[in-house]
């Protein structure tokens, strides 16, 4: 069984002289599909996973965070509601916060139900506008891990689809050789007969 395996695989590279120029074209093409799937796929997955969380860990630098105050009641939990770190549900809320000596308003992302005058964390950004919470070193990790992930399956699936197209072309360029041929024998089996 793994002798036959193995001729199965190996057929296009051994000497044969009924081999055709596209057996040999096929047989590189997917030898270079396989290189790619194993060698430029993870390459991209992993180039994209690094830029992911770099990118994601990023978002934090120039960002602060400041205590402000629940101008008003949190409304309660909603089906459209953000998760936080903690599992929390938060909700965007009015707050107000004291930066550079004066009293700022906005509003932010707060624990639903909160009540007026209770405290939250709230990140800004150089200019003083309220941004969400930046992400976690493991929250900017696990963001690397599903692009890098879907850049390598993306990866493999383009080779895999330039590799099919390529076979399709030489099928294509097969089957027309064939008819080329079967009307020569048959225009000659003709000519003979005649």
């Amino acid at each position: 069984m793994l002798k036959r395996c193995r001729e199965v695989l190996v057929w296009r590279w051994r000497r044969n002289p009924l081999k055709r120029r596209s057996d040999v074209a096929e047989a590189w093409i997917g030898l270079a599909a396989v290189m790619a799937v194993l060698f430029a796929a993870p390459a991209a997955g992993l180039t994209a996973a690094t830029a992911a969380e770099r990118s994601a860990l990023a978002e934090s630098r120039g960002l602060r965070h400041v205590t402000a105050e629940l101008v008003e009641d949190a409304p309660a939990a909603t089906a459209a509601r953000f998760s936080g770190t903690t599992g929390d549900e938060l909700v965007r809320t009015t707050v107000r916060w004291m930066a550079d000596g004066s009293t700022r308003t906005g509003t932010a992302l707060v624990a639903a139900d909160s009540k007026a005058g209770s405290q939250a964390t709230v990140w800004l950004d150089e200019s003083g506008r309220t941004r969400p919470a930046p992400p976690s070193t493991a929250q900017a990790g696990a963001q690397g891990v599903v692009t890098g992930t879907s850049a390598a399956v993306g990866a493999v699936l383009l080779v895999l689809g330039l590799r099919w197209a390529a076979r399709v072309r030489l099928d294509r360029r097969r089957w027309a050789q064939w008819e080329r041929n079967w009307a020569a024998f048959d225009a000659h089996r003709g000519h003979r007969h005649a």
